[in-house]
């Protein structure tokens, strides 16, 4: 039988002595989280009032150029006949590559508006950089609803 180096016996043992703790450990584990449950995070539950959709709502789109200051805009004029006293609509931008109907384009990105009971109405716009220091504003008329 031939002489077997000192080191190989010393990794032989040491790597069956590693994995005897390992497993020891695992069936350790294993039992207490058996016997514990394990703590779930805390998730806020939130009712979302739903309601029956009643279509789409009326709108006009208005292109507008100011020779002044060389800048394009559109003006969306939106009317929610039917939408309740309390309730504004809400807006947002849209990238491309957030919506899944139509194939990701770089150049566009949507502006979706909401309110209930109406669907959500999006329109495709240029994706440049919008100024929303002075020519970006939202104006909702709770008497004419529009």
């Amino acid at each position: 039988m031939e002489a077997m180096s000192v080191d190989y016996v010393q990794r032989c043992i040491t790597t069956k002595e590693t994995t005897w703790y390992i497993l020891k450990r695992a069936t350790l584990e294993a039992k207490n989280a058996s016997a514990q449950p394990q703590p779930q995070p805390h998730k806020r539950k939130v009712s979302v009032p739903r309601t029956v959709k009643i279509g789409r709502p009326g709108y006009r789109v208005t292109k507008q150029y100011d020779p002044e200051l060389k800048q394009r805009s559109i003006l969306f004029q939106i009317e929610y006949p039917e939408i309740e006293d309390k309730i504004k609509p809400r807006h947002r931008f849209m990238s491309s590559y957030e919506q899944n109907v139509q194939p990701c384009d770089k150049k566009y990105q949507y502006l979706l508006i909401a309110a209930e009971p109406y669907e959500t109405i999006s329109f495709k716009v240029p994706s440049t950089e919008i100024d929303k220091s002075t020519k970006f504003f939202s104006h909702w008329d709770p008497d004419s609803k529009f």
